[in-house]
């Protein structure tokens, strides 16, 4: 409690008094005249209240109120077209106030102390402890989203259920770190019988009372079993005991191969059976249960696995001929077997026949008297197509094996101990880790500096070291050990406001907080090596070491922590699990998967490419899989048609000027603006205008109420949206909303082109008018004028990217720095990298 009172007193502030500046006599003339009808404290039009006798510029909304106002005096909306209207240069005057009153009231800055995400928090303990395989406990709270991200500082309040996760989470790091020593064992007997034997897919079957086993194949799950409630909890010796018989064998003089293996609990099941320990080898020789009897070292978390070795059926690609083998064989002792195999084949289109229901139809055939027989060219192309898929084929005629041998049987096992403990790998990485991070025989505040610095991310004064080193001593006062003493202070360090928190106020600015944000930025984690030393020599706010460090630290690479993190919020790609298509436009889960991935690795090429901002609109690739291509984009070319895995990602090369390609039509993206069954436009502008052209709608005037206009006429989407245009309390708003979104109209909710509305004959009329006045009748002129207008992307990219970087909304003099960085680079014909590294060395990123 004593530390969590700590995070208190370093996240106050000190209330600054209101500073109410005047305003200049032309300037309220102005507003008396032409603004305040509309909106002072009474009528608050649009929820904008605007006065004249003095404004407080400290305040955030009422910045944003005045940016408003600069926008619509900007666009011409404000005063009204129906209104009287100032005179060209009391308009200009009163615009040119506001921009510079704007730009001298907003420094950059401003960001508050900023808890880390918790995908930062993760990364921070996986790094700073080197518990690369540590993971947050089950029911660890998420992140709250703001303005879209789930990093901004505002957004990221402490509630009591994080606290507490908090804690729990100190405590289980704490245990790796410094586990409690380990105290001999009581042997304990852990039996499974064969019920308690895994069986995935077609790897077993349970039978009188045996589990039987019949191919040798990977991985684990498609050929072995293991016992589903068994797993050690101390490294150690185990006897192990098992009751294994043959089932049918052809060759009652030919042993069963069979090995015993070790496997970790956490592991996959899809890992391979050759890349798992041997414990032993056994044989097999009696159709009688045979016991045997080992002693084998097993490690904490692991368990036992039983692989047939030298079972009949390999289903692996690889070993085709062996598949082909086994069906001549069984042919040979049962002449109609094939015969039965290309009926059931030929029966079975469109309805399945993998497993057992395959094996079944196969023995109907077979007692078939009028079974038709196959002449031995058919019976080549059998054994081909049977070789062409040997999984799907094996994992139905395995039943076979099940049923009439020759199979593995297995009676039940046991495994006992521990007898002596060992250090297994866990308690080795435990020691190193330990040493690594506490030394050997240093003095305690050596080693407490050390753990401090580490897990702050920046040198601890002497004040804090001696807060920790009494924690020490008051708990080793009580009797504790060195190890219980240490425990105590690296839990305390991590739920310390210096560990889970940002841009503290409690010391200035400097290169150690501008380490860790470039690092958290591009790499989602906290600073390495090499950046802090950087940071310790002062160097690090040098333009040209921080380009470097940057530059070393950029993510090139699609599965990049900033990449998949930053994009999925950006772009909402993060809803793709939680929305499930209509069967009918028969959009799979691997499609999902598949829509999401071509995002971020279309996102990784052009930075690491460093593209022009333009490929992000109107580009000459794209990443996606080959099922997408075809299914969703009906591209016949550009890509490699033979690709086996039709949900692999591949690069495609488009023509330019298409409607395929960039951010509007991804696939992904119109999926999260829909809803999975149809399209909603009005969801689809509101999309476009926040995160491409970074002009979001405000939110509905209180005013409004929040039912829809009469739409009870409406024929189609786009006279649906004409109702709104029609009604005076949204027409400002849809004005601007509805254009991009109707011009998307043509991609269904999954991104398939289509030329008519649904459930209608009416051809999709996609013609509007943007608010600037352009005439636009389809998402190709759509491109074609955001390409012409890319420094409004430029511009809205770069501002998600700082807030993402900062934790803060850009304010007014930050966003015209961003303005005039996109300039630049349009105008030096740079790229995204370029962009990138610029925007890095703003202003607006240095500031805390």
């Amino acid at each position: 409690m004593r530390v969590f009172s700590c995070l208190c007193l370093l996240l106050c502030f000190d209330l600054a008094e209101a500073s109410v500046d005047a305003v200049p006599p032309a300037v309220k003339t102005f507003l008396q005249g032409y603004c305040l009808q509309c909106h002072d404290a009474d009528t608050a039009e649009a929820d904008i209240v605007l006065s004249s006798e003095g404004i407080d510029w400290t305040v955030r909304s009422v910045q944003d109120h005045w940016e408003r106002v600069l926008k619509a005096l900007d666009e011409g909306r404000m005063p009204p077209a129906e209104a009287d209207q100032p005179e060209a240069a009391e308009r200009t005057a009163v615009r040119d106030w506001i921009h510079n009153t704007l730009l001298q009231k907003t420094e950059p800055g401003g960001t508050i102390p900023r808890r880390l995400s918790r995908a930062e928090y993760l990364a921070t303990i996986k790094s700073v402890f080197g518990l690369q395989d540590f993971q947050l406990p089950a029911g660890f709270p998420a992140d709250r989203k703001l303005h879209g991200f789930n990093n901004l500082a505002e957004g990221m309040l402490l509630s009591p259920p994080l606290l507490e996760a908090y804690a729990e989470t100190a405590t289980l790091v704490a245990d790796a770190l410094l586990p409690p020593p380990r105290k001999d064992l009581q042997s304990v007997v852990m039996k499974a019988e064969p019920k308690d034997l895994v069986i995935s897919y077609s790897s077993a079957l349970l039978t009188e009372g045996a589990l039987r086993l019949g191919m040798k194949c990977d991985p684990i799950q498609r050929s072995c079993t293991w016992p589903g409630r068994i797993e050690i909890r101390a490294s150690g010796e185990y006897r192990i005991r098992i009751d294994l018989s043959q089932f049918r064998p052809r060759d009652p003089d030919q042993a069963m191969q069979v090995r015993v293996l070790a496997r970790d609990v956490s592991s996959s099941d899809g890992v391979s059976h050759r890349t798992l320990r041997v414990l032993q080898e056994l044989e097999v020789t009696s159709e009688t249960p045979q016991q045997f009897e080992f002693i084998a070292e097993l490690y904490t978390g692991q368990t036992v696995v039983v692989h047939y070795a030298n079972a009949p059926l390999d289903s692996d690609s690889g070993d085709r001929e062996q598949l082909k083998q086994f069906f001549v064989e069984r042919n040979r002792e049962q002449p109609r077997y094939l015969d039965a195999w290309d009926a059931m084949l030929s029966s079975a289109k469109g309805q399945g026949f993998r497993g057992g229901l395959g094996w079944e139809r196969v023995k109907q055939q077979l007692a078939d008297e009028q079974l038709p027989v196959i002449d031995e060219k058919q019976q080549q192309a059998l054994l081909k197509k049977i070789a062409g898929n040997t999984v799907l084929h094996a994992e139905t005629v395995v039943f076979d094996v099940f049923e009439n041998g020759p199979a593995l049987q297995i009676h039940g096992l046991s495994v006992a101990g521990p007898l002596r403990l060992i250090d297994g790998p866990q308690e080795l990485q435990q020691q190193r880790i330990r040493k690594r991070l506490l030394g050997d025989g240093q003095q305690l505040e050596a080693i407490l500096r050390r753990v401090l610095t580490a897990a702050f991310g920046r040198p601890v004064s002497a004040e804090t070291l001696q807060a920790y080193v009494g924690i020490y001593q008051q708990h080793a006062a009580t009797g504790r050990t060195a190890d219980e003493a240490l425990h105590l202070v690296i839990r305390s360090a991590l739920i310390s406001p210096r560990f889970l928190y940002r841009c503290l106020p409690d010391h200035a600015a400097d290169d150690w907080d501008l380490a860790a944000r470039l690092s958290y930025f591009l790499t989602g984690g906290p600073p390495d090596g090499r950046l802090l030393a950087k940071a310790e020599s002062g160097t690090l706010s040098d333009t040209e070491v921080l380009r470097k460090q940057a530059e070393r630290l950029l993510p090139l690479q699609p599965d990049s922590a900033m990449i998949v993190q930053f994009t999925e919020q950006w772009l909402s790609t993060d809803q793709l699990a939680d929305i499930m298509p209509d069967p009918m436009f028969k959009f799979t889960e691997k499609d999902g998967v598949a829509a999401k991935l071509e995002v971020e690795h279309f996102f990784a090429e052009i930075l690491r490419e460093n593209r022009p901002l333009t490929d992000f609109i109107d580009p000459d690739f794209t990443w996606t899989s080959k099922r997408l291509a075809e299914r969703v984009y009906g591209l016949s070319e550009g890509y490699d048609a033979k690709q086996k895995d039709a949900n692999r990602i591949q690069r495609v090369t488009l023509q330019r000027g298409g409607r395929v390609g960039g951010l509007l039509g991804q696939s992904a993206v119109m999926l999260t603006t829909a809803n999975g069954v149809d399209t909603q436009p009005v969801l689809r502008g509101v999309w476009v205008l926040e995160n491409i052209l970074g002009d979001p709608p405000p939110p509905p005037p209180q005013a409004v109420p929040p039912i829809t206009p009469d739409t009870t006429a409406a024929s189609s989407p786009r006279d649906l949206l004409q109702k709104h245009t029609s009604d005076t309390a949204c027409a400002a708003c849809h004005r601007r909303i509805d254009p991009p979104g109707l011009l998307l109209e043509n991609f269904d909710p999954v991104g398939r082109w289509r030329d008519r509305w649904p459930g209608s004959d009416q051809p999709i009329d996609s013609s509007v008018v943007m608010p600037d006045g352009t005439p636009l009748s389809s998402v190709v002129e759509l491109r074609s004028w955001l390409v012409q207008n890319i420094d409004r992307f430029g511009c809205c990219l770069s501002e998600k990217l700082l807030t993402w970087a900062t934790g803060r909304v850009l304010n007014f003099s930050e966003r015209q720095e961003v303005a005039e960085i996109v300039r630049r680079n349009l105008e030096h014909r740079g790229g995204m990298r370029d962009l990138l590294l610029a925007l890095i060395d703003s202003k607006t990123f240095r500031a805390r």
